[in-house]
């Protein structure tokens, strides 16, 4: 009698899943399985945009994390710097020297950097980078005013995008006096700064025909004075530093944009 109700009862089974899959049109087989495709060779739709790995620079895997076409979403490329040496001229001043071996052609400006005790860096120039493969070699002269102990210095590499990284820090130690110099000589700013080590009672700007545009008091004041140019002051000009000696004035000229 059990084994007519199990005989029974299985074969009602069967029947109820039979006419399941009459309804759906699905066979227990191949329920997960598209028709014709096994189930060891189904490759799904779209399953991702991945790079075969034969990259040099593993960042370059996948499309969604480096596209290297693209300057906006290119990850930065380091500077190959070589040589950064910073060494005393027979001017007093002091150069700054270094050597890329290659230069990426995002790469924007070098900015150089001064500071007296290491901590506060003041930018003094700036040179364009020339995007060389094979590299370059950059020089920079500076002329640091009133220094008694160290000179410190770093360059800030920039791309064109406004990243940027420095260099190590570089010192040397200040030596004998400094120069007496007007930086920027190529202004755009509508303002001249002159760098005295020596005592001058007055500054002059000139034009090229020898007409004094203005004159600003010094008054043996040293170091950095900034002077606020004459809107008439423009193209070539001079300016003139006048002390007690007339044999150690000073004159340096100056293009006015």
């Amino acid at each position: 009698m059990k084994y007519v109700y199990s005989k029974v009862g299985r074969t009602v089974c069967i029947t109820a899943i039979l006419l399941i899959s009459s309804i759906t049109g699905t066979l227990p087989v191949n329920a997960q399985t598209p028709a014709g495709n096994p189930t060891a060779d189904f490759i799904p739709v779209n399953p991702g945009k991945v790079i075969p790995n034969e990259y040099i620079d593993f960042r370059q895997k996948t499309r969604f994390v480096y596209e290297g076409s693209n300057s906006m979403t290119a990850l930065p490329r380091p500077v190959e710097m070589r040589d950064l040496i910073i060494t005393p001229s027979s001017s007093d001043g002091i150069v700054l020297q270094w050597r890329s071996t290659w230069e990426p052609d995002n790469l924007k400006l070098y900015e150089i950097e001064f500071s007296s005790d290491g901590i506060n860096f003041q930018r003094v120039g700036v040179l364009p980078a020339g995007n060389y493969l094979s590299g370059k070699v950059y020089s920079f002269r500076h002329y640091p005013v009133n220094v008694r102990d160290m000179f410190f210095y770093r360059i800030r590499i920039t791309d064109k995008n406004d990243r940027y990284d420095y260099t190590p820090i570089l010192k040397l130690a200040a030596t004998g006096s400094t120069q007496n110099y007007v930086f920027p000589t190529i202004v755009n700013a509508g303002m001249v700064s002159v760098y005295l080590n020596d005592s001058f009672k007055l500054a002059q700007i000139v034009n090229s025909q020898g007409m004094v545009l203005q004159t600003q008091l010094l008054s043996g004041k040293t170091g950095r004075t900034d002077i606020s140019l004459n809107p008439q002051a423009e193209g070539i000009c001079y300016v003139r530093l006048l002390g007690q000696d007339p044999q150690r004035n000073f004159v340096q000229k100056i293009f006015i944009h």
